[in-house]
């Protein structure tokens, strides 16, 4: 019976991929939204990775601080050291400018899903324990990482959009 529950739920799972991601004749609908999405889980396991490197540092170096002043610490710092390398992609993409902003977007939607179903998938006699434990080491980095990302990345996507236009029109005065 499990093995039934399971193969729903992969068909459940293969129907809105193609829904989202594939046309019907199997192609991709937009390769800017397949590379976006494939960018974000990249993001999420950079954010995951700086999560659990700088936390024992971090830990450390504020041990004799506050609660509160080692919570900020330890969720900041570590979304902000990984947002870093990933905003720093869009460099990158010199075609593709809005890659990076669409994949903080997807990133900002699956946290946004996962914090939901958390809701739901703890266990109710320790749920606030549970819950804000998940919060703390994946939620709270993640929601800050994404923001973060999200506002940088349109900053940068835009003023290089802007430049862009600006050689256009610059080149185009010159003919």
């Amino acid at each position: 019976m499990a093995g039934k529950e399971k193969s729903r739920l992969s068909e459940k799972i293969d129907r809105i991929c193609k829904a989202v991601f594939l046309t019907e004749e199997g192609k991709p609908k937009s390769p800017t939204l397949v590379y976006s999405f494939s960018l974000s889980l990249l993001f999420i396991a950079v954010v995951l990775i700086s999560y659990l490197l700088l936390l024992e540092p971090l830990e450390m170096a504020f041990q004799s601080s506050s609660v509160l002043v080692r919570n900020i610490v330890e969720y900041t710092i570590p979304a902000i050291a990984a947002c870093i390398p990933c905003v720093a992609l869009s460099f990158a993409f010199r075609e593709k400018m809005n890659i990076v902003p669409a994949a903080f977007t997807w990133m900002s939607i699956i946290t946004l899903i996962v914090v939901v179903t958390m809701i739901f998938i703890v266990d109710r006699s320790d749920w606030k324990t549970e819950y804000l434990l998940f919060l703390a080491i994946a939620g709270a980095p993640m929601i800050i990482c994404s923001v973060i990302g999200t506002v940088s990345s349109q900053v940068i996507f835009h003023r290089r959009s802007s430049a862009k236009e600006a050689r256009l029109e610059k080149y185009g005065s010159r003919r």
